[in-house]
């Protein structure tokens, strides 16, 4: 059920038209005749999506809320006009027109027209259940917090204890297999209740539009609530102990109960963890503080920490970030979420700047909300933290180990450890988020841009410099970090515009611009290099803008001796064996070429040039069939191209003024960059200049990983060989159309998925990360996965089906010569990589923006819409 996100469309549009009112209880609501009630429904787009009321006794229901009927009137046509209002006061209309006994048309207010619908005697996709039977996971008293107050309490003879009133559960029923729908009464009053059990351990609750997470009351520990709660050292302020319904958590560690013991206001508590032992005793003092005394230790005062975050720190703290040299280390990570709203893995998000990606690392969470994860970084370093659930973005220093407690309903966040003070107090720092729009930001001339920066950034440096006076005892980490967070965040903005120069006509950015850069991103870089993902961004991002003013030299033309002297390298190192008539094509084409070279420099007579002409004609065609058969001189000139860029890259990072460090992360980037764009391993040329020029071993690793990787899969069989088509049947097709349609011939009666893609195409791998999930949600059904590439050595092709597993019994992949890509690309317009394309059974291209292999819900649709036509 899509509570929210169905609400909204049409939510709005009736809202809008409801008065706010004070609500008062009636004596008594309206009757419904008996006829009218049911369960009305109509067709929707999506199964989950809300498809029709249940008109009860003496209410209606509108998307998921309960209406009580204050008047109803029946009007001349035989419709019933009913005038409604929910527990909030808020009112609506519905209108009700009986066609049939079991059909009728409805009309609720804010729609745009009415709707036909069916009475059903049990909802679709829904099975119904007694009030009696529920699952016994339900049977429980459900608390929520840490306080052991019962919200929910549903009992085996069908009643529900709930806002302390007896509810009788009137009807129940199991949806889709993921949710119950419970109605139940009190008195004249109607409430609709969705139970759903999205991780072990918890309930959710929704009810009026609202939804809550709770748990069951520790019922075989009702003691734990005399000690629940985070407790911090008011005198460090470092959260040092917490205690849950199930498990304590003390030292970035988990323990058992052993034992809780209380004596008015005195508890012993015995912890457990492994075959470690913990005596505690605790003294509560009022509501938010207590007295604890740790095995032997003294005892001291401690502070509940009810709020979202943890207070100030009492003391000044000038410890700096650890720089450990750029050595790979880990971090680890523990933790307990509360109150999740959903049970996917944990992840954890680490922008490498050595890569320029980010890299994601997951582990599971267990029934009670627990995990811990183990990650490597390379030394002090920005991390994402379970983005978009838990979504913090702070910085972890190598070696070290961190506990994070996040409660979903109270919006609290906690870490504990040695090094937490700087993770809390970021937590507790919003700097001001002013979201732009990229369209009318790239209308902006450069200067433009750069001045509309300048004015964001002095606002972001006025509301932190305001924020450190209202809170002096920041440490120095946090003054530092976001002090650089303003500035790199800035940097990164604006190198981002060197994509708004042409490069081909030789534009630069403005001196203006440059200069900016220059005198307040590029100098004094902050240290670590890896304590910002924007940093490693804006580099990347300064030493490709400069190559990109370089005026071009390379020269991609082959010409006939290059031609020669290419192939004979081949021959001599048994990549190829060329044949005799091979050899002496390439030989007579070099020098037939040489004698129509010098006639046409001495300006000789034009019959004369055209004989020798005649004479390639043999020797071209022999040629034209070497190049074609095996992509090998395609891959030579891309591999020459990029050591060209290379090379560029790499004299610009020496002539630029950096440490050492900085210097070989940049030059380990160049060498990795190649091998993610070629998905093949380096020559040996490469790999020998980068072990001259990188001397720190966790840098090489980088490398040489990625090295071994692709030998691998180069000597790897590839699964489905036959799924890789020949381009030779095709050879003398040049039509872009008569092409495509001679591709797409024999797979009549099916829906073809096209993809067009290219290996050097960061998006287009990116995307196929998602093909095998893709291609089992159509396993059995007529759908061919046809795949286009572009522009690509036919080993960094092969190589990439086989690294993302793109070969299947339902795959279809060519790599055409460039020539006749090209005329297939201009056929179907394509404009962007990767393009998607769905083709209907007759060959038809239905959509020419077809959804990616992310989208997997939208493409299920597209793909089975054309299926069952």
């Amino acid at each position: 059920m899509k509570h929210l996100r169905c609400f909204l469309l049409s939510g709005i549009l009736l809202f809008c038209c409801m008065q706010d009112v004070i609500y008062a209880q009636s004596a008594t609501f309206r009757t419904i005749p008996e006829p009218l009630r049911g369960y009305w429904q109509f067709k929707t787009n999506n199964v989950s999506d809300w498809n029709g009321p249940l008109i009860g006794e003496n209410f209606v229901e509108a998307l998921y809320t309960v209406f009580q009927v204050e008047q109803m009137e029946k009007e001349a046509d035989g419709s019933y006009l009913f005038h409604l209002r929910n527990q909030n006061g808020n009112k609506m209309d519905f209108r009700f027109t009986p066609i049939s006994e079991d059909s009728a048309i409805l009309f609720y207010q804010g729609w745009k027209e009415p709707k036909h619908c069916v009475r059903k005697l049990i909802p679709d996709h829904t099975e119904m259940l007694t009030p009696t039977t529920l699952p016994d996971i339900v049977y429980k008293k459900w608390v929520k917090g840490l306080s052991g107050n019962v919200l929910y309490e549903f009992t085996r003879d069908g009643k529900l204890l709930y806002d302390g009133k007896t509810w009788d559960i009137v009807s129940a029923g199991h949806f889709l297999n993921k949710e119950y729908r419970l109605l139940a009464k009190n008195g004249e009053q109607y409430k609709l209740f969705y139970l759903s059990f999205p991780f072990p351990g918890s309930m959710k609750v929704a009810a009026e539009l609202q939804s809550e997470t709770v748990f069951p009351i520790a019922t075989s520990r009702p003691e734990v609530y005399a000690i629940t709660g985070c407790l911090v050292n008011p005198a460090t302020g470092d959260w040092v102990i917490g205690f849950f319904e199930n498990f304590a958590v003390y030292q970035c560690r988990f323990w058992d109960y052993e034992s809780i013991r209380t004596k008015k206001n005195k508890t012993t508590i015995l912890l457990k963890s492994g075959t470690d032992r913990l005596a505690i005793q605790m003294k509560r003092n009022n509501e938010t503080s207590c007295t604890l005394k740790f095995g032997k230790e003294k005892p001291q005062a401690y502070n509940f920490c009810d709020s979202q975050r943890l207070p100030d720190y009492p003391q000044a703290d000038n410890t700096p970030f650890i720089d450990n040299g750029y050595r790979t280390d880990s971090v680890t990570i523990t933790g307990y979420l509360r109150n999740l709203p959903s049970d996917r893995p944990f992840e954890i998000t680490v922008p490498d700047m050595v890569t320029g990606r980010e890299v994601k690392y997951y582990t599971d969470i267990d029934s009670l909300g627990r995990f811990s994860i183990r990650f490597p970084v390379l030394n002090s370093h920005n991390i994402f933290i379970d983005w978009g659930r838990t979504t913090i973005w702070t910085c972890v220093e190598p070696g070290e180990t961190y506990f994070l407690f996040a409660d979903f309903a109270e919006r609290k966040k906690l870490f504990m450890g040695d090094k937490s003070r700087f993770l809390n107090e970021l937590l507790t720092y919003e700097s001001p988020r002013e979201y732009l729009n990229y369209d009318e930001e790239q209308k902006r001339s450069n200067l433009e841009y750069l001045h509309k920066t300048q004015e964001r950034t002095q606002r972001k440096i006025t509301y932190r410099e305001k924020f450190l006076r209202e809170h002096p005892l920041l440490s120095k980490k946090f003054r530092y970090y976001t002090e650089n967070a303003i500035r790199y965040d800035v940097a990164s903005d604006l190198m981002q515009r060197r994509f708004n120069v042409n490069r081909n006509k030789q534009e630069h950015l403005d001196k203006e611009f440059m200069d900016y850069v220059d005198s307040v991103c590029y100098p004094h870089p902050v240290q670590p290099y890896t304590l910002f993902r924007d940093y490693g961004s804006f580099m990347r991002d300064y030493v490709g803008y400069l190559g990109d003013i370089v005026p071009a030299k390379q020269n991609t033309n082959v010409t006939p001796s290059r031609l020669k002297e290419i192939y004979n390298e081949l021959d001599a190192k048994g990549t190829i064996k060329l044949s005799a008539e091979e050899k002496a094509a390439l030989h007579d084409f070099c020098e037939i070429q040489k004698k129509i070279d010098s006639l046409s420099v001495s300006k000789a007579d034009s019959l004369e040039i055209i004989a020798y002409a005649e004479k390639l004609k043999p020797n071209i065609e022999v040629i034209q069939y070497l190049v074609s058969r095996d992509n090998l001189l395609n891959e030579h000139i891309q591999t020459e191209m990029y050591l060209n860029a290379t090379n560029q890259s790499l004299a610009i990072i020496d002539s630029l003024q950096m440490d050492a460090n900085l210097r070989e992360i940049l030059k380990t980037n160049c060498y990795y960059t190649i091998l993610q764009g070629t998905h093949k391993e380096l020559p040996d040329i490469l790999m020998d200049r980068l072990k001259k020029e990188v001397s720190n071993p966790s840098l090489l690793t980088y490398v040489m990983n990625q090295q071994q990787k692709y030998e691998k899969i180069s000597n790897k069989a590839i699964e489905y060989p036959e799924s890789l088509m020949p381009n030779e049947p095709l050879a003398e097709i040049t039509d872009g159309e008569q092409l495509f349609r001679k591709i797409i011939e024999p797979y009549k009666g099916k829906v073809i998925y096209l993809d067009v893609w290219g290996t050097w195409c960061g998006p287009c791998k990116d995307m196929m990360q998602h093909a095998g999930k893709i291609k089992k949600l159509f396993a059995g059904k007529d759908v061919v996965f046809l795949y286009l590439c572009n522009h690509s050595s036919d080993k960094s092709w092969r190589n990439i089906i086989k690294e993302y597993g793109l070969a299947s019994k339902s795959a279809v992949h060519y790599n055409l010569p460039d020539k006749q890509q090209n005329a297939i690309e201009r056929f179907l317009g394509v404009r962007s990589f990767p393009t998607y394309m769905l083709i209907d059974k007759e060959g038809n291209i239905v959509n020419r923006e077809a959804p990616r292999p992310v989208m997997e819900d939208q493409l299920l649709n597209a793909v089975y819409k054309e299926l069952e036509k």
